[in-house]
């Protein structure tokens, strides 16, 4: 596939609403705001967004529902056109992923942008090889993120976010925040391909939530129910706020 420009094709966040509020609301305004900024030096306030947001949850019924809520940001002429989708609600799915490592990363990889090509064409070649999803690495064999989602490495007595040229998602930044107020120790590092063997299990994380991976291409994790459940409960303590 064709590569598209990252400014043309705008950029977007991804929330889960249960009960008509959100997990990180102002993490995910403020992500729509710098990518705004970044890619065309200038951005909807953040109470203009949260109005927008509420609007289309009101029109949909969703004041108080549960669905998947997009908010998408891109160019038109001289100004910027926020729109709104809502689509059923999502989870994530309690199968682990047998992930493969695909060349990255994606361009523009610090915003959640919609040109989608890259990630697309790495998901369907790792689907075709017999895997679920791709993980993509630097030239060099570093980790850096999925292709919707980063990923968290656990040795037994440190959660290990892998450095590299990611986008910093919001269920990533409120899991670090628990993680600290938990006192369960994290580190962020450089993580090479071949340095996995060190760990006992890994994560995706997105906006659905938590999902174990099973193994990242011939490396098999030994898993542990235990620190993924401490996740899931640090991850469902976060507070949900109204738009």
């Amino acid at each position: 596939m064709a590569g598209r420009d990252p400014a043309a094709a705008g950029h977007f966040t991804t929330l889960q609403v249960r009960g008509g509020c959100v997990q990180g609301r102002d993490l995910h305004v403020d992500r729509l705001r710098q990518a705004s900024l970044r890619m065309y030096g200038t951005a909807p306030g953040p109470d203009a967004l949260r109005s927008r947001a509420r609007g289309a949850l009101a029109a949909a019924g969703m004041d108080e529902g549960d669905c998947t809520l997009r908010i998408r940001i891109q160019s038109v002429g001289d100004a910027l056109q926020v729109d709104v989708d809502i689509e059923p609600p999502r989870h994530a799915s309690p199968q682990p992923l047998r992930v493969r490592a695909h060349p990255g990363p994606r361009a523009l990889p610090e915003v959640k942008h919609l040109a989608l090509d890259h990630q697309l064409e790495a998901r369907r070649a790792a689907q075709e090889g017999g895997c679920d999803d791709a993980l993509f690495v630097t030239a060099d064999g570093s980790i850096a993120e999925g292709t919707f989602w980063n990923i968290a490495l656990w040795d037994g007595e440190t959660a290990t976010w892998p450095e590299g040229p990611v986008l910093a998602g919001v269920t990533l930044s409120l899991l670090r925040q628990a993680l600290a107020q938990a006192a369960i120790p994290q580190r962020s590092i450089p993580v090479r391909l071949d340095a996995i063997g060190a760990y006992r299990a890994a994560f995706a994380l997105n906006s659905t939530g938590i999902q174990d991976i099973a193994a990242i291409d011939g490396h098999v994790f030994g898993g542990d129910a235990r620190f993924g459940a401490w996740l899931r409960a640090l991850l469902a303590a976060s507070p949900w706020e109204p738009f």
